[in-house]
């Protein structure tokens, strides 16, 4: 079963490098504020994110709201499933063998992400 969007396979021309290159630009409108408030919420970083989101009150309140629950959901969606040790399934893996090699993903060390998360 697929959400919404999910499932729709229109090509589009966006840099995936962006999601661990705070410099590269996406291609996504507000990708800058999008990253900023998902790096903050993860971080628990409270004060520089109410700082922050007046800033992403530019992008329109709800969008900004979409992008916290979002951001919230996922954070703790991945470290249930870190915590349980759920692999990632065949599927998964198999297609998005390029997409995790360009960002870098099977380089990432989750016991650095414990340190700095808690």
């Amino acid at each position: 079963m697929l959400l919404r969007a999910s499932g729709e396979r229109e090509a589009k021309d966006y840099d995936l490098q962006a999601v661990t290159d705070p410099d590269a630009d996406s291609g996504l409108p507000h990708d800058r504020l999008l990253r900023a408030l998902a790096e903050q919420t993860a971080g628990s970083q409270w004060q520089a994110l109410g700082t922050l989101r007046e800033a992403a009150a530019a992008m329109g309140e709800q969008q900004m709201v979409d992008a916290l629950v979002v951001a919230s959901a996922f954070n703790g969606i991945t470290r249930v499933a870190d915590a349980t040790g759920i692999p990632l399934d065949e599927n998964t893996a198999a297609t998005t063998v390029t997409l995790r090699d360009s960002v870098g993903l099977d380089n990432f060390d989750y016991g650095v992400k414990s340190a700095r998360y808690g």
